[in-house]
């Protein structure tokens, strides 16, 4: 035998309790949506406006990851679409796109056209994009995931991207139905500070996504939960705990999947056949720290810089925390931030009010006798997975990578 028949042999799976690992995957599409239903019939109630001769121009759909956004519009339209021969429905996400361009290209990709080079210009991509969706059906529906990233670039900013694409001439002269869906991983909508004219074109409605429930998470579980594990793995106190725990830190349903994948893991690493609390308990921080780290990089760059403003101070026992108001403002007017980054108090305060409306941090007033009375702001988790979220997030943002850099 060689070196290698030993290697596997030794890390052959023994009495694993796991019977179909690939059901826990997080990114596979499940057969049933469950806990959705009120989103399902929101969406579908919007595509038969189709039936009256409207669909709006644009839909806001907005929740934290791991809601089920995506999978449930996708399925929707989809489904929706194969039986209606009049309406069509196309899905880009928008994650690993750059700058505006491109991600206008990868629309006019979606859309079966070619990819224009950076002498096209905008107007250059999208005039490609209205020559191609002549061919379409009388409605399209334009599902743009991760609308989180479309940002200010060096030539581009969101106003003229949304501009063209809910109001372009080359749209309106051929007289294109053309939905656009945006998706967000935000708790809150996010404000892209779109200027008045691109928000005049814009319609009210929106779909919010909240965290899963204990109740619905264990809906969503269950089934994946008997694929996955070999009967009697998951004791019913194991589950209950694992659930609970899920919900109560992340509502999120590829979070409850993967810790439930890595307590599994490490029940066999043991030489376990059942998982156990123990196996649970271990397991949480990792994943804790984990999600908190994906969460803080999908947030848009103005509320990054203020957590990172919230975790930027030392003090003789480390890292401080809590930090006031004046201590963020202060970080974000040093030399070498971007002048676009240097928040005022005001939008300070709003940012940091929506960080609490997410759970990311928790304030109160603190008296300071007669020095009046100070907002305090600390984080509700580690601080220090600020400072490890910084590298992620600046590669994925070669503009605050200039920032991260000093």
């Amino acid at each position: 035998m060689s070196k290698y028949d030993d290697l596997f042999e030794a890390t052959a799976p023994d009495d694993s309790p796991f019977a179909d690992k690939a059901a826990l995957d997080p990114l596979a599409d499940p057969p049933t949506i469950h806990a959705r239903d009120d989103q399902e019939r929101e969406l579908a109630t919007i595509l038969n406006g189709v039936q009256e001769g409207y669909l709006p121009p644009t839909v806001s759909i907005y929740g934290p990851p791991g809601t089920g956004k995506t999978l449930t519009t996708r399925r929707v339209c989809r489904e929706f679409a194969a039986r209606h021969d009049r309406v069509a429905v196309e899905y880009v996400n928008l994650k690993e796109c750059q700058t505006l361009f491109s991600a206008a290209n990868e629309i006019l990709a979606a859309v079966g056209g070619e990819k224009q080079g950076a002498y096209a210009g905008l107007d250059g991509v999208f005039e490609a994009i209205w020559d191609a969706l002549e061919a379409y059906p009388e409605w399209t529906v334009l599902v743009l995931d991760e609308i989180d990233h479309v940002q200010y670039d060096a030539n581009y900013d969101p106003s003229d991207f949304f501009y063209r694409l809910l109001r372009g001439e080359g749209r309106l002269q051929r007289g294109l139905a053309l939905s656009v869906w945006l998706v967000s991983n935000e708790l809150l909508e996010v404000d892209l500070r779109l200027d008045s004219r691109v928000e005049s074109a814009m319609s009210d409605e929106a779909i919010c996504f909240p965290p899963y429930d204990e109740r619905e998470l264990r809906a969503i579980l269950e089934p994946r939960l008997e694929r996955a594990f070999r009967e009697g793995a998951v004791p019913d106190d194991v589950l209950a705990d694992g659930v609970r725990e899920a919900a109560r830190r992340w509502g999120d349903a590829r979070k409850a999947l993967t810790l439930f994948r890595q307590a599994g893991e490490r029940a066999a690493d043991d030489g376990r056949q059942r998982l156990t609390t123990e196996c649970l308990e271990a397991t949480l921080e990792t994943t804790e720290r984990a999600a908190v780290i994906d969460r803080l990089c999908n947030l848009p760059a103005n509320h990054f810089v203020v957590l990172a403003g919230i975790t930027a101070w030392n003090d003789a026992t480390g890292l401080k925390q809590p930090v006031s108001t004046g201590e963020i403002y202060d970080y974000l007017h040093q030399d070498g931030y971007p002048e676009e980054l240097q928040l005022g108090t005001r939008t300070i305060q709003t940012l940091v009010t929506d960080l609490e409306t997410m759970g990311l941090v928790e304030t109160w007033i603190d008296s300071r006798g007669d020095s009046g009375r100070v907002k305090q702001i600390e984080t509700t988790f580690e601080p220090r997975w600020v400072r490890e979220a910084i590298d992620p997030y600046a590669a994925d943002s070669t503009y605050l990578d200039t920032v991260f850099e000093r």
